[in-house]
């Protein structure tokens, strides 16, 4: 299936989060996953790899979150490329990440089915 071959990037500073979302599409056949701890790092993967699915925490430990990452990016996607933001902080970014052309917003925590169809949705 085609789906499996899009490039996914996940984007999350907590190894708790990042490796069993890694492991889990690798684990239903998704063949093209990396990963991103830092935002110097995911801005570096985007520019390189022009992944078709971001999964982007909000939250990340730097000075450079996940809305600014967004802003940095979303212009220069390729058409067609989706990102989902992710956030325990629902009421105070859900509205702001769709304004910046977020394709869909996540809240924590993330049931693993939630993660396959959302994932099937916007593949």
């Amino acid at each position: 299936m085609v789906m499996f071959n899009k490039k996914i990037l996940i984007v999350d500073d907590d190894i708790d989060i990042r490796e069993p979302f890694n492991d889990y599409l690798i684990l239903k056949g998704f063949k093209n996953v990396i990963c991103a701890a830092t935002p110097a790092e995911a801005l570096a993967l985007i520019e390189a790899h022009k992944p078709d699915l971001i999964l982007l925490d909000i939250q990340l430990k730097d000075r450079i979150n996940g809305i600014e990452i967004l802003k940095r990016t979303k212009e220069t996607l390729s058409p067609g490329s989706k990102v989902i933001m992710i956030s325990g902080h629902r009421d105070e970014y859900e509205e702001k990440s769709y304004k910046l052309g977020a394709d869909s917003f996540w809240g924590k925590p993330i049931r693993s089915e939630q993660i396959l169809e959302g994932i099937k949705k916007y593949l």
